[in-house]
């Protein structure tokens, strides 16, 4: 079993969905609705219709630029509740769930609730008019290159986790998610 498979296994990523996932993937490009739908159910099917419990052991490191190149670290954020968001501007439950997420880290701000962005190596322009449209309360990384994502063995998006006030990643989903269930919700507002 190589490395990656099992890192995804003991993060609780059913084994049979990571098949599935790559086979939707391969099947067409992103912009085929089938393909998404595919994709879609692969990424439920990994962590359910909600946040999971995170087994996947310690948090990787996340040093990445803002958008003006300001360096940040997941250090800065120790002291809060951190929701790290993987996201582009093509994928459309990225699209859906940010603007939720952005409002619920707002509302519970003065708790210690954060929220951080990734985006996934898209160009700045891009990124700027997204946030244009849709502007992001929390902070927005830059993945250049997709290390981070990679080294968060992220493997579709959106890619959500929630990290404690100490730093370690205690629930996560991949695949869109419904933020405003009181499930979700009461999940996220129980580490506050």
């Amino acid at each position: 079993m190589n490395a990656f498979r099992r890192r995804l296994l003991q993060a609780g990523l059913a084994g049979a969905a990571v098949p599935v996932l790559h086979a939707a993937r391969a099947a067409a490009p992103a912009q085929n609705a089938a393909a998404v739908s595919a994709e879609e159910a692969a990424l439920k099917a990994a962590t359910g219709p909600g946040l999971a419990m995170w087994k996947g052991g310690r948090t990787i490191a996340l040093d990445l630029p803002d958008m003006q190149g300001r360096l940040h670290g997941l250090d800065e954020l120790r002291s809060s509740v951190t929701i790290v968001t993987f996201w582009a501007t093509w994928c459309a439950p990225c699209r859906q769930e940010i603007p939720i997420m952005s409002a619920l880290a707002d509302r519970y701000r003065e708790k210690g609730l954060r929220l951080v962005a990734v985006n996934d190596a898209e160009a700045p322009e891009r990124i700027d008019a997204f946030l244009t449209r849709l502007p992001i309360a929390g902070l927005v990384l830059h993945d250049r290159n997709g290390t981070a994502m990679r080294g968060w063995h992220v493997v579709g998006m959106p890619a959500n986790f929630v990290l404690d006030r100490k730093g370690a990643i205690r629930l996560w989903h991949l695949g869109g998610m419904d933020w405003t269930r009181p499930a979700i919700v009461d999940a996220v507002t129980a580490l506050l």
